[in-house]
């Protein structure tokens, strides 16, 4: 569906979707798998969508960034280097989706809800009451860090749905690093992989759709703001219910669609 011809409810169901998504990110995580089939409901193809839906993640991590500055923290030496380890993992993994028809991606796009809807209701671990704090500062990167990143990064470059999961699980549960040292490098690395897998996109001619881009962008940043409370009031338990509740009927649009 060209961008000019965009009705207008298409516009208000995507920014409810993103609000929605903003404040579940807020809690739970893994709003992003709302949105990814949000675009596709709304007239682009998986290929399009998938590109377009970096305009949101682009401006979300941004005021992450800008959020944790303001608290003080902001990456050193080992997040540098992880994160441009990330960004080389982007550029890969953003050139290999380019290579896949609509349909394909669609379908990758329903394997990767299942797979990261899995990861997010996996229970936390409990923690052994003799043991350490967690490290509130990164290690100096290890082969084995840098090829975790990597390799997140071309997920991300791919598909970006659920990166900040794998990112946190990666790091707390491999390198039992705090959950806020996890998520700057999380916001850091997202960013620039998201900057190189537009740039990427652009460049092999994918269609990033800009009105519904800003829609994206303008909801990621009033939802995060305004949805952060009802997020909280809802508690973790809910969201999560909710969460997998529209996870799963979007899985079934999406197979219907593909089949039919």
């Amino acid at each position: 569906m060209p961008s000019d011809a965009l009705p207008y409810g298409s516009l208000a169901f995507l920014a409810l979707v993103v609000l929605v998504a903003s404040a579940v990110n807020t809690v739970a995580g893994a709003g992003s798998l709302l949105v990814l089939p949000a675009l596709i409901f709304s007239g682009l193809d998986a290929s399009s969508a998938n590109a377009t839906n970096r305009i949101g993640i682009l401006v979300q991590t941004a005021a992450a960034i800008v959020g944790f500055r303001r608290a003080g923290k902001t990456i050193g030496r080992h997040e540098l280097h992880l994160t441009l380890t990330t960004m080389l993992g982007g550029l890969l993994g953003s050139f290999l989706a380019t290579l896949l028809a609509p349909s394909q991606m669609q379908l990758a796009i329903v394997i990767a809800m299942g797979l990261v809807l899995f990861l997010t209701l996996l229970p936390k671990a409990a923690r052994p009451p003799d043991a350490p704090p967690p490290a509130d500062s990164l290690p100096a990167p290890t082969p084995t860090m840098l090829a975790g990143f990597f390799a997140i990064g071309v997920y991300g470059g791919f598909l970006q749905a659920g990166v900040g999961i794998l990112v946190l699980l990666f790091l707390s549960r491999v390198f039992d690093t705090s959950l806020v040292a996890s998520n700057v490098l999380k916001s850091t690395a997202t960013f620039g992989l998201t900057l190189v897998a537009l740039a990427m996109f652009a460049a092999r001619g994918e269609t990033i759709d800009l009105p519904r881009g800003l829609v994206l962008a303008l909801g990621a940043a009033l939802g995060g703001y305004f949805g952060a409370d009802l997020a909280v009031r809802l508690g973790e338990r809910w969201t999560r219910r909710a969460i997998v509740v529209a996870v799963l009927a979007s899985m079934a649009k999406l197979v219907f669609d593909l089949t039919h």
